[in-house]
């Protein structure tokens, strides 16, 4: 089930994976296509995912909604699902970066149920 919804993502134009990751970067399950997932990316986003949290701490505190990182040719864009579980999105940095959000909003609440 998990599968199927990650795989709505790659349906959207220019998107190349879609992960559920946890805190510590471990992959939980990831829908992928034209790009590989190896032991460094899995580190960079675990580090991605602790910076942020540390930097919504020194914000009062504040819950984390969202972190966008672009590069030259792509972006990553990383949403929290509960507790240590986050949803990861690798896209083209020419997708629809306001499609993909909304996706991933809309799909929170059934990623969270498959977890």
């Amino acid at each position: 089930m998990l599968k199927e919804t990650l795989n709505r993502f790659l349906i959207i134009k220019g998107v190349q994976a879609a992960i559920v990751v946890q805190e510590n970067g471990e992959i939980i399950e990831s829908m992928k296509s034209g790009i590989a997932i190896d032991p460094d990316l899995q580190k960079v986003i675990a580090t991605i995912m602790l910076d942020s949290k540390m930097t919504a701490e020194h914000f009062g505190d504040a819950s984390l909604s969202m972190v966008f990182v672009e590069y030259t040719e792509s972006f990553l864009i990383l949403g929290p699902l509960i507790e240590e579980f986050f949803l990861v999105i690798i896209a083209k940095n020419t997708a629809n970066i306001g499609q993909i959000t909304y996706e991933m909003k809309k799909n929170q609440d059934t990623i969270v149920a498959q977890l």
